[in-house]
């Protein structure tokens, strides 16, 4: 999973492989009886710091460090220089918004990387139309949430809005690991899913979820799958999400559930503004 042109750390590999950081000796450990380089490319595994493996067994750490360079890993000296070519694992770097009184809950993949936030919220991009797309629903206005003259959002404004509205906000993932430190979706890899069910009991009118993509559709089910196994979900045999601007029935913890995908409100999903907003005003009949 980790491209060419990056590197992770053994305790990165650790957690990606869904154990703790402190089981990176076990991670060296495993790479020092890989066989097959060109298979399991050990290479692009270093110490936290960007130094080579002491004991690379293909050759030592001066094949690795070349190995790297030929893929394209930026060094400092003769450590890889992870703010560049590390891979990225990161917490959820929001609270869940939750109103006791919602009705509605949706779900997002991640947040992108920080620096595209325009506010410290849910869809916080300014490319993300999200929040233009509820400003046509409810106010027919798309911009209606964005602040006069400044390319953000109004935080206090959506906040208020949602609140009045009984709507919640969260992602289907705790926590990632960026594997190109991108915001694309692609070479997202989830280490850590959402405690959806968890978070539903502390709303006990929420009725309906709602997936925003493609994405946290498809990790949505995988939650679900884990969910039946436990006893708490029950999915009737479904084997792929619902098909986009359609929804199915489920239940979890024994409430029934409405589960909504929608189309993503990226820019880059090839769908009109006007589209998109027709599609989730579905969820809100009475508008």
């Amino acid at each position: 999973m980790i491209p060419k042109g990056r590197v992770a750390s053994y305790g990165q590999v650790a957690q990606m492989a869904g154990y703790s950081e402190g089981a990176a000796r076990a991670v060296g450990n495993a790479l020092h009886t890989n066989t097959d380089s060109v298979r399991t490319p050990c290479h692009r595994v270093v110490t936290s710091s960007g130094q080579m493996g002491s004991n690379y067994g293909f050759g030592g750490p001066e094949l690795q460090r070349s190995i790297l360079k030929t893929e394209g890993v930026k060094f400092i000296g003769d450590r890889v220089d992870m703010s560049q070519s590390g891979i990225v694992i990161e917490d959820h770097p929001l609270i869940p918004f939750l109103p006791a009184h919602a009705t509605i809950l949706f779900l997002g993949s991640f947040p992108p990387p920080m620096t595209r936030w325009s506010m410290h919220f849910f869809y916080p991009n300014w490319i993300n139309d999200f929040w233009r797309i509820q400003g046509l629903i409810h106010f027919d206005d798309p911009h209606h949430f964005e602040v006069a003259n400044a390319k953000c959002f109004d935080r206090k404004l959506i906040t208020q809005f949602c609140a009045d509205r009984g709507l919640a906000f969260f992602d289907t993932a705790s926590k990632v690991c960026r594997l190109k430190g991108n915001a694309s979706d692609e070479f997202l890899l989830i280490i850590k899913p959402a405690p959806i069910a968890d978070m539903l009991q502390t709303m006990p009118r929420c009725s309906t979820i709602v997936t925003t993509g493609g994405k946290s559709s498809d990790e949505f089910l995988s939650i679900l799958k884990t969910l039946e196994s436990d006893g708490r979900a029950s999915v009737k045999g479904i084997s792929s999400p619902p098909a986009p601007s359609a929804q199915i029935r489920i239940t979890i913890d024994g409430r029934q559930i409405e589960w909504w995908r929608m189309p993503s409100t990226s820019r880059a999903y090839p769908m009109s503004l006007q589209s998109k907003a027709a599609a989730y005003r579905q969820l809100f009949p009475l508008r």
